[in-house]
């Protein structure tokens, strides 16, 4: 079983059926999720626009009528459930630490078997954004590690003799992702930071 952090078990938790996920490549973020919650619900859209120039964040923030006054908290309130969740989304890669981008199904498929074995992963948004979505389908991300026991665990199985039996994994592909993956399971550990993919 995994260990849960305590700061996040007030998370709702939302199922994993691999079997159910959509094909298509993965994108894997290591994230300061209270940095985040915290440019989220103080950071006034002024500052973040000119800190998020030529990013996914400030594609959107240009697009959309905010009041540059307020933070994205706030602004959400005037939005569609699904532009609210967007917007997390690019704050959560905006801020990153480390993004590892289009992971290929034959290779996330077995990865997210290490990091969420218990066929579950935590939601990592506000609890204003949770309580507006009717259900969770407009949710984009999924928080799989957090904390320093569940971050080790996922290292040990990730040792360098540990190839998943996954039909058309090619090896080098595997190894170029457990050194992509390591640092972030590290900053996790160590800089109490959290990893999510998008479903």
């Amino acid at each position: 079983m995994r260990p849960v952090s305590a700061r996040r078990k007030n998370r709702p938790l939302r199922p994993l059926t691999r079997s159910a996920q959509p094909g298509g490549p993965r994108s894997f973020l290591c994230v300061d999720l209270r940095g985040v919650e915290n440019h989220w619900n103080q950071k006034p859209v002024d500052e973040l626009r000119s800190m998020s120039r030529g990013s996914r964040l400030g594609a959107l923030l240009t697009t959309l009528d905010l009041d540059p006054r307020h933070p994205l908290g706030k602004n959400a309130q005037r939005l569609s459930i699904g532009r609210a969740f967007a917007l997390f989304d690019a704050l959560c890669e905006e801020l990153a630490d480390a993004v590892l981008f289009d992971v290929p199904e034959v290779a996330w498929r077995p990865l997210l078997g290490i990091l969420a074995p218990t066929d579950s992963a935590e939601s990592p948004y506000p609890k204003e954004l949770q309580a507006a979505a009717s259900d969770d389908s407009e949710e984009g991300l999924v928080l799989l590690l957090d904390g320093r026991l569940a971050a080790e665990a996922a290292s040990v199985s990730l040792g360098p003799s540990a190839l998943p039996s996954s039909p058309g994994l090619d090896p080098l592909l595997w190894s170029d992702l457990r050194l992509a993956i390591l640092p972030m399971l590290e900053s996790v550990r160590d800089k109490n930071r959290s990893l999510l993919t998008e479903l």
